[in-house]
């Protein structure tokens, strides 16, 4: 295998560039020495008081309710911020910052693995309500906050963590963690010299790779290569990449130590259950060298069904996008709220409360909504679960509406999948 020359850039004279001597400072304004910090403690003082004073209204007053704190998950009453299925999206770049990959990961925790789907850049998302976008398109003209939004709104769920644009610098950087990388490739990849003679740089076969050698390979596009291959190819390298994490001697070592960005999803999917995947798209030939690829005829559900598979919580692909709902088991039984939960996340809402009803005796499923203005949510919602919707007033409720499960939610769910 021929590999590029590599040269150590490293700076030798970087610490003096970022240590430079001090000055002294200018001596400060009278006001700032003086006045500034009596004003500062007088403030303090007034924020204590009108603390004091509001606490003791609140304990004081005789009006409301009291409601009690249940801590107990088996308990009537019990209620707890639902935690979402942490997600990220990482657009990886070339050196021009053109649009070379798009991966979408998803992990179920640190120890039972998660997903991940692999889109080509030239990838056509269409839409009920929007204009269909390409992706390269998209993130050259808007940028990657656009790719996120088209992503979460085409798979049916929003972002958890802050999307990551990775170059072939930075994704070297990672992959050399756990270098060498065992890694086969199908085809040779070639490069056409300005005098028109093709140099085969990569040969196809096996061989052991380094971080820099391989992803360079995983933007690597043939001159005659249709993106395809570059995108399945990319696949086989995040399958070598999780292989390599989950093989580790030492995880952290293999992924950096950091309890955000990518490094968790890797530990994830490398040592749990991955499952990995292409989105099935076909090439539609509008350009012979560049065609754009969509999905095929009969599979228009793929991204959504994906989606809700990837993601068992999911938050709104934006803000506001969703109605906030409380999920509630009525019944003394959680499984019948666990076993409602993809249910309710399929009528298009975020889940950010769950918990138990004030009392165990439910026989009917239902929605609730508590302030006037959610009314066409809940009933939307009802609608799509075909259950019985009521006027709860209670502005204070924790979400805008809730869902209440019953000894009944079998039927509904049997209902569901006629």
């Amino acid at each position: 295998m021929t590999a590029p020359t590599t040269h150590d850039t490293t700076d030798a004279t970087e610490p003096e560039s970022r240590w430079r001597r001090r000055h002294p400072a200018p001596p400060a304004h009278p006001f700032f020495r003086y006045v500034f910090p009596l004003l500062l403690a007088g403030v303090a003082v007034v924020v204590l008081l009108l603390w004091l004073d509001g606490a003791k209204a609140v304990f004081d007053t005789t009006e409301g309710r009291e409601i009690p704190v249940v801590d107990d998950p088996d308990e009537e009453g019990f209620l707890a911020f639902a935690t979402p299925t942490p997600t990220q999206l990482v657009a990886h770049v070339d050196a021009n910052d053109m649009l070379t990959g798009v991966t979408v990961l998803a992990r179920t925790s640190l120890d039972d693995g998660g997903s991940l789907v692999v889109y080509s850049p030239a990838m056509l998302l269409v839409f009920d309500e929007r204009e269909p976008v390409i992706l390269e398109r998209l993130y050259a003209e808007e940028g990657i906050e656009a790719l996120e939004l088209a992503i979460g709104e085409y798979m049916g769920f929003g972002f958890t963590d802050e999307p990551m644009v990775t170059d072939t610098a930075r994704l070297a950087e990672f992959l050399k963690l756990v270098e060498p990388i065992p890694f086969s490739l199908v085809d040779p990849l070639v490069r056409v010299g300005d005098d028109g003679a093709t140099e085969v740089v990569y040969e196809a076969g096996f061989a052991q790779f380094s971080g820099a050698e391989l992803a360079e390979v995983f933007e690597w596009r043939n001159p005659t290569e249709r993106d395809a291959g570059r995108f399945i190819r990319q696949l086989s390298i995040w399958e070598a990449w999780l292989a390599q994490v989950g093989e580790a001697d030492d995880l952290i070592a293999a992924t950096l130590p950091f309890n955000e960005g990518l490094p968790p999803y890797l530990r994830a999917l490398g040592t749990g259950t991955a499952e990995l995947a292409l989105v099935p798209a076909e090439a539609v030939d509008f350009d012979e060298q560049n065609p754009f690829y969509a999905l095929p005829r009969g599979q228009e559900s793929w991204p959504i069904d994906k989606g809700r598979d990837m993601v068992p919580v999911p938050i709104a692909w934006a803000t506001g996008a969703w109605p906030t709902v409380q999920l509630l088991d009525g019944t003394g039984d959680a499984t019948n709220r666990e076993r409602f939960l993809p249910a309710v996340v399929a009528t298009s809402v975020e889940i950010t409360v769950i918990g138990n009803a004030r009392s165990f005796d439910l026989a009917t499923t239902y929605v609730a909504y508590h302030d006037v203005v959610n009314e066409e949510a809940a009933r939307q919602v009802a609608e799509a679960l075909g259950v019985d919707v009521v006027f709860e007033e209670d502005v204070d409720q924790p979400a805008e509406v809730t869902v209440t499960v019953g000894a009944d939610s079998a039927d509904v769910l049997a209902r569901l999948s006629e």
